[in-house]
């Protein structure tokens, strides 16, 4: 084990098929339900009438209500009804025959009269009525519902172009489509579609085809809207200073991030429409957008240029260095600073927290009782074996019984956190870590979701369970996560980070106060004499509450350096890394030391 009694030591998915966009033009399928074997096989015969039909081969589909009212003129009703009572079909014992009836003397004219009642009827939303006159009508009942749904239709219209003697169909549509969220930006779509319809067994029928709703859709998928985000023009510091190409890959991120998707409220979102599958995924390749975004001016972030210029310095120590600041009382992200290259380590880093994850650790002793005190005595053995693993602290080094908790967690040593696995249990750890801490999830910083930016198993048992209460084993976190446990520990409440103001923030349950002013304690004797801090902070004039971390990693030359502060005076949360470098106290902690120092000069 490295680390001064610390941690170390001993959504592939299938290719997208190549699809064609939805709104050009494709050959689809056309079967007939009535050709299906099954179909109303037991129905009583029906009496056709005298409009011409074009004959098709099939059993005699079930008797529906003649649904016309809900789809045409009142005045194409009456003459309707007119024409089947002098036929015969009304007001005689003879049995009406399901489908549409027109009263054209000519296929064409039929096939019209029969596509005008069918769009009458879904135009108006009347999905049932325009569902009865196909020969599929559920699966047409569906796209038709999902079609407005998906769309967020606010008007619909729909006109008939051309009909010809084979019963084919061309009509033209134009949808208002909107948005769930804002619901005042709308575009309009207009296209052209086509159906066929066919005569049978004495009534006029629409043959369902899912492509006559919207180009390309087929059976199995919807079409829905989307917002196109609007962008922004420039996006600046707290203070104005423009983002752009600025000296910190992190900030670079972030700028550009904003540039091409504005945080909400800000620009006008643009609408475009996409086909999507199974699990509502939208398919490769078929957007189009119907209306463009418009951009906004400026973004102002929270980056503070005051803070931002003191973590950048203060990275500069050691490379492989990351860090950010965070104002506790707000969540607001006031520096982002890097010295690794090109890598924004400080919220893209996915490693292990070492002995800075003990607060949290601590925190679930504490609220499940197994750890009434920070005096309360808990040995910490020199070794621990677990399965047949063995586990060791740093330097062979244990502490005896009757040693206070306090001291344990001051000098780190693994084994008084590693020997609770058993009573903890295997979710009490990670149920912690989010519950009180926010962490464990998805969240949106006001550059779109992210993260989650600290991970850990929901459940852990045995040896793993073991290394991840000091720090390691499957454990993930970022320094963005880290500054936050600290953060949260200052206000005794989780305030989601932030870099855009009045970006909505997830919530956590408070801290217990005992369990807050526990942690102060055990935090503010890191940086004492006796913690693994010791004297590292003894340039700052204000007190400083911490926590140290050394994470060993497998085939590294050093282990990662990490320290986590908050300075209630100055009223900021620092979580640095160094990566490859050795202890939390030698290389994290002086960097953080540094940029405290700097704040109060």
């Amino acid at each position: 084990m490295s680390g001064k009694h610390e941690a170390g030591g001993g959504r592939p998915a299938q290719p997208p098929v190549q699809q064609t966009p939805f709104w050009m033009p494709s050959a689809r399928d056309e079967r007939d339900a009535w050709d299906e074997p099954g179909w109303f096989r037991d129905q009583p015969e029906v009496v056709e009438t005298s409009a011409p039909e074009i004959i098709e081969s099939g059993p005699p589909r079930s008797r529906r209500k003649l649904a016309v009212a809900g789809g045409i003129s009142g005045g194409c009703v009456i003459a309707l009804v007119a024409v089947l009572f002098l036929s015969g079909v009304i007001g005689s014992n003879r049995t009406v025959a399901p489908g549409f009836h027109p009263t054209a003397t000519t296929p064409a004219a039929a096939a019209r009269q029969t596509a005008e009642a069918f769009l009458t009827a879904w135009q108006h939303g009347h999905i049932r009525t325009a569902a009865d006159y196909t020969n599929h009508p559920a699966a047409a009942a569906a796209a038709l519902t999902s079609y407005r749904s998906g769309l967020n239709i606010r008007a619909l219209h729909l006109v008939t172009q051309s009909a010809t003697g084979d019963g084919a169909v061309t009509f033209a549509v134009t949808a208002t489509v909107g948005l769930s969220s804002p619901k005042t930006v709308t575009a309009s779509w207009s296209y052209s579609s086509h159906l066929v319809a066919y005569a049978r067994h004495g009534g006029w029928w629409v043959r369902w085809n899912p492509e006559l709703v919207a180009p390309n859709l087929t059976a199995g998928e919807k079409i829905a809207s989307f917002p196109v985000a609007p962008g922004a023009d420039q996006v600046v510091d707290a203070g104005g200073n423009n983002l752009t190409n600025s000296n910190d890959p992190g900030l670079d991120n972030i700028s550009a991030a904003l540039q091409s998707s504005a945080p909400t409220g800000q620009g006008t979102p643009g609408i475009e429409v996409e086909l999507v599958g199974p699990g509502d995924k939208p398919i490769t390749s078929t957007a189009l957008v119907l209306k463009h975004a418009v951009d906004t001016g400026v973004v102002k972030t929270t980056i503070d240029p005051t803070v931002e210029a003191a973590a950048e310095s203060a990275v500069q120590a050691y490379p492989d260095s990351s860090m950010v600041v965070i104002q506790p009382t707000t969540g607001d992200i006031l520096a982002v600073a890097n010295n690794d290259g090109f890598n924004d380590f400080a919220l893209t880093a996915r490693v292990a927290p070492g002995s800075t994850n003990k607060i949290i650790t601590s925190t679930a002793l504490l609220t499940t009782g197994l750890v009434s005190s920070p005096s309360q005595s808990v040995e910490c053995p020199a070794q621990l074996v677990i399965n047949g693993q063995t586990f060791t602290n740093d330097q062979g080094i244990s502490e005896p019984a009757g040693t206070p908790f306090i001291t344990d967690f001051a000098a780190s040593c693994n084994n008084a956190f590693a020997q609770w696995y058993s009573q903890l249990g295997a979710s009490t750890l990670a149920q912690t870590a989010q519950k009180y801490y926010g962490l464990n999830q998805t969240w949106n910083i006001g550059i779109g979701p992210g993260g989650p930016y600290y991970a850990i198993p929901a459940t852990a048992y045995n040896g793993e369970l073991a290394q991840e209460l000091f720090g390691q084993g499957e454990l993930e976190a970022s320094p963005l996560a880290m500054a936050s446990v600290a953060a949260t520990v200052d206000t005794g409440s989780f305030k989601q980070p932030v870099v855009v103001p009045g970006q909505a923030q997830l919530s956590a349950t408070p801290l217990p106060g005992n369990v807050r002013q526990d942690l102060w304690q055990m935090m503010r004797a890191v940086t004492q004499a006796g913690g693994t801090a010791a004297g590292v902070f003894d340039g700052v004039s204000s007190a400083v509450y911490g926590k140290t971390g050394t994470a060993d990693v497998s085939g590294q030359g050093q282990p990662n350096s990490w320290m986590v502060v908050f300075d209630p005076t100055l009223n900021v949360a620092i979580g640095c890394l160094v990566l490859d470098a050795g202890y939390g106290a030698d290389f994290a902690a002086p960097e953080a030391a540094s940029v405290l120092q700097t704040l109060q000069q």
